[in-house]
């Protein structure tokens, strides 16, 4: 069994991944796609020198969109999602390789990470928290909803939600394991952007897309009288963000994208 890791970049991002990687060992590979905005930007030379390292060119926008073709560039059993500024220890990678020896019936495992600043086990899955094996993935034809996640054109966040319910919908099996599998100090999109209008309608679409309207609607009531509490904000202007994501969902189905 082997294992996988998928890493997004974006132009001279690349650079600081060299300092994350550790040296090679059988069985664990890097696949970086590395999105280009700019020509002047070109390959690290350390990229040559090892061989467990693939770099797969991405020219498109967004998030969701760089992580879908990863996706479709991989080559390992078993895949993590990662984000470019990720921290990693050999035990992690042993930690993932045995659980799903483990859980042989498990498609989708998510994990836990330091430094996310979150209670376990979570309410919403942070995208370096997951694992998956690619052939349960390829035949569930599965991928990202790009209309959600950094990068897109409105919804700024929840492309892993929805990744998750769109996994239980095809049937496949998603297990949580209490154990850690990498770290990342830099703080997340909730954490830094909860008062931006792109993650307020992100939270609304969410809402939507994996329990329908009457739970979105109750939901985004209820987030806005939190938002007032917590951080004293205005409820109508976090409620009108959250029922903007609700109709944007709601008018553009997949079908559209």
């Amino acid at each position: 069994m082997t294992l996988e890791l998928l890493i997004c970049t974006i132009d001279r991002r690349i650079g600081r991944i060299e300092t994350h990687l550790l040296p090679p060992r059988p069985g664990v590979s890097y696949l970086i796609s590395w999105q280009h905005t700019d020509d002047r930007y070109v390959l690290p030379s350390w990229v040559v020198s090892r061989p467990d390292v693939r770099v797969v060119h991405f020219f498109g926008k967004g998030l969701s969109c760089n992580r879908n073709h990863a996706l479709e560039h991989a080559q390992g059993d078993i895949l993590k999602i990662c984000d470019d500024d990720e921290i990693w220890e050999n035990e992690y990678f042993d930690v993932i390789l045995e659980t799903y020896e483990k859980n042989i019936f498990s498609d989708i495992i998510h994990f836990q990470a330091v430094g996310l600043k979150k209670k376990y086990p979570p309410e919403y899955v942070s995208s370096i928290e997951m694992t998956m094996r690619r052939d349960s993935i390829s035949k569930a034809c599965l991928r990202f909803d790009e209309r959600f996640g950094l990068g897109s054109p409105c919804l700024m966040s929840g492309e892993e939600e929805v990744f998750l319910c769109d996994a239980r919908r095809a049937g496949l099996r998603i297990h949580y394991e209490s154990r850690v599998v990498c770290r990342n100090y830099e703080p997340t999109t909730g954490t830094s952007f909860y008062d931006k209008p792109a993650f307020l309608r992100s939270k609304g679409a969410v809402f939507y897309y994996t329990r329908g309207l009457w739970y979105a609607l109750y939901k985004a009531l209820r987030e806005s009288l939190g938002q007032m509490i917590r951080h004293s904000m205005n409820p109508l202007y976090t409620f009108r963000h959250m029922l903007w994501g609700i109709n944007y969902i709601r008018r553009w189905q997949p079908s559209q994208s």
